[in-house]
């Protein structure tokens, strides 16, 4: 018997809308408008309320009290408004749209006037995506350099160097992938950008750019790039900071040897790792995720896990004694024990004997997140590491979770479980080191947090705002008809 096709969200419904007025916006914002349910230690929303089902939960504040400027920050962090299908924007339409307090999607715009932009820069509590956008002028470039929280222009191809200017004032996440090209001027502009920087389009970067950005001071994503220029290896290699080259999949020896330079995370996943690679990788310090070959020789392996630092090794399916014994030799962060952590989550199975090896890790945490299935005998060695993370595993039998809560060290992060017995999942509960899933911690929060303030303030039911947008669309298709002369009008 064939499945009913799901019923189309509020996502879904939300985008149909291609046209609005002032009075309509202002009644999309009021019903999409949350309150703040503050008690004492964090913000509450109500995950029943329709809007925000898909809510992350709460939001943890390290203040007693929230002012109300927070409050209209943070209050609607996640409720989402997709008007994704909106053709127009008039300036009464954002002066409307902008009240709404959480993120706001409007990615089927192809263009909006600065006094528009200067607007909306206004909007705050989420994101403001505008990914229809081609060209930004200077003056909105300024504008929504302002906005307080993340912005997404991935439409965008061209960026002169007074837009990047005016786009670096912006102190957020900043999207900027569909450009493809970046010259010196705009690089350098770009470079006093003080939030996380993507510029995904890029695929081909000249060392005088590089240059520029290797001093930007947040997280720097260039997933495209697939070959580095020995100019762009030794400015990279001068960089103290996040840098993500998703797709870099070869370095000579001496670009291997200038880009070891770097200091901080570097996320290069893609990258083959020959000899000259790994004894040069090994060399690096800060964070290093990095995937290699289940087959990779085992010098390799031993030139990597020198790294000083975090070391993320993903690709090692399957683990046999003498790769564990070389992982589990990781060293400490500058030869101290504890201040680092090795993540190794391609692997799914591990044996008893394995996982003794693993235990004797002693550089700070260890993760084995895809591990999906543990026996009573690996559980009973593993639960000897002090700082272990094995996020993924959904479910664990009785005899497991017994186990398991008998860990006495800092930490046993298992946030994916999903499936235990009442029993097993109380005695895991009563163990101070373990951190469980916020859904199975749900019921003591609930019993032990302060009861949050009531708040009097009626919501539309979901039926409620399925009709107000359905009609919105209605409404909005006979507003472009009405505005389309017809032929014997336009005859």
């Amino acid at each position: 018997m064939a499945r009913p096709a799901p019923k189309p969200s509020l996502y879904d419904r939300a985008g149909t809308i291609r046209h609005l007025d002032a009075a309509r916006a202002r009644r999309l914002v009021d019903a999409f408008r949350r309150p703040v349910v503050f008690d004492g230690v964090s913000l509450r929303r109500n995950v029943d309320d329709p809007a925000i089902a898909d809510a992350w939960g709460r939001v943890t504040l390290n203040r007693v009290a929230v002012d109300h400027a927070l409050q209209d920050v943070v209050a609607y962090a996640k409720t989402h408004l997709h008007l994704h299908g909106l053709l127009r924007l008039p300036l009464s339409v954002a002066r409307e749209l902008v009240e709404h307090r959480g993120h706001l999607y409007l990615d089927r715009l192809t263009s909006i006037t600065d006094s528009v932009a200067a607007t909306l820069a206004g909007h705050v509590g989420g994101t403001l995506s505008l990914d229809g956008l081609r060209t930004i002028s200077e003056s909105s470039a300024i504008a929504l350099g302002s906005h307080g929280g993340e912005l997404s222009l991935n439409g965008v191809t061209h960026l002169g160097e007074a837009a990047a200017r005016g786009l670096a004032r912006h102190s957020h996440e900043l999207h900027l992938d569909g450009i493809a090209l970046v010259g010196p001027k705009a690089a350098a502009a770009l470079a006093s950008h003080r939030g996380n920087l993507h510029l995904n389009g890029i695929a081909v970067l000249a060392g005088h750019a590089a240059r520029h950005l290797a001093c930007h001071t947040g997280q720097l994503h260039l997933h495209r790039i697939s070959v580095l220029s020995d100019d762009a290896a030794a400015a990279f290699g001068q960089r103290a900071g996040h840098l993500c080259l998703q797709r870099l999949a070869r370095l000579t020896p001496s670009q291997a040897e200038l880009l070891a330079g770097h200091r901080g995370e570097l996320q290069i996943p893609a990258l083959h790792v020959d000899d000259a690679v790994a004894e040069c990788l090994g060399r690096h310090q800060g964070s290093l995720l990095i995937h290699v070959p289940a087959d990779l020789p085992l010098h390799r392996l031993e030139a990597l896990v020198r790294h000083q630092g975090p070391l993320e090794i993903s690709g090692l399916a399957r683990l046999d004694e003498q790769r564990a014994r070389v992982l589990a030799a990781q060293p400490g962060l500058r030869g101290i024990h504890g201040l680092s952590c090795l993540f190794i989550d391609g692997v799914t199975r591990l044996s008893p004997a394995v996982a003794s090896i693993l235990v004797t890790h002693a550089a700070g945490g260890l993760a084995l997140n895809n591990l999906t299935d543990l026996t009573e005998d690996v559980a009973r060695e593993l639960v000897k590491h002090p700082m272990l993370s094995l996020d993924r595993l959904t479910r664990v039998s009785n005899e497991v979770a017994s186990i398991l809560a008998t860990h006495a060290g800092a930490v046993l992060s298992l946030r994916g479980l999903k499936e235990a017995s009442p029993k097993a999942i109380a005695r895991l509960k009563a163990t101070p080191s373990v951190e469980l899933s916020r859904g199975l911690c749900a019921e003591d929060e609930t019993r032990l947090s302060p009861r949050p303030a009531p708040v009097a303030v009626s919501h539309p039911s979901g039926e409620d705002l399925v009709r107000l947008l359905e009609q919105m669309a209605h409404d909005g298709e006979e507003a472009l008809r009405k505005s389309v002369p017809s032929s014997d009008e336009s005859a």
